[in-house]
């Protein structure tokens, strides 16, 4: 350990104290990378994601759904990949449910620098009033006002 931090110009002798402390140190620094997407114990895609909302290109097979404006009970729900299809156009990728019981809708705030998208989930009409849990990825393609290009994409 004393060899490593010397090559940073650290000159710290072995002392019980000092591995403990060098220890804690490790330690902040590991948690607080993964919590901002610097290190990630499992990779996820073609980038890392992050706790803040900053998504991953992903090359998950797509299982496209039809966006619905007759939705009740809306909540939102936090998607976690996407793929650019065409410079004004993207898949993003989301937790569903069963399609006997939800439908789906996205959102869109553009600005010159970033895209927010949120995806809505909500029960069809006509959906029986007990739905089983199965979750499953589906995923929408969402349509830009202007091209994603070199601006930030993200959860909204």
């Amino acid at each position: 350990m004393a060899g490593i931090l010397s090559k940073f110009g650290i000159n710290v002798g072995l002392n019980a104290q000092n591995v403990h402390l060098i220890g804690a140190i490790l330690a902040v620094l590991a948690v607080v990378g993964s919590v901002v997407g610097i290190v990630s114990p499992t990779p996820v895609g073609d980038e890392l994601s992050s706790a803040m909302g900053i998504v991953h290109k992903t090359r998950q097979q797509p299982s496209d759904v039809e966006a619905r404006n007759d939705l009740k009970n809306e909540r939102q729900v936090k998607w976690s990949g996407y793929q650019v299809i065409s410079p004004t156009q993207i898949r993003v990728f989301f937790p569903a449910g069963t399609e006997t019981c939800y439908g789906y809708r996205a959102e869109t705030s553009e600005t010159a620098t970033s895209v927010k998208v949120r995806v809505y989930e909500g029960n069809i009409p006509g959906s029986p009033d007990e739905c089983i849990l199965i979750s499953s990825t589906s995923s929408m393609k969402v349509t830009l006002q202007s091209p994603l290009g070199a601006r930030l994409l993200q959860n909204w």
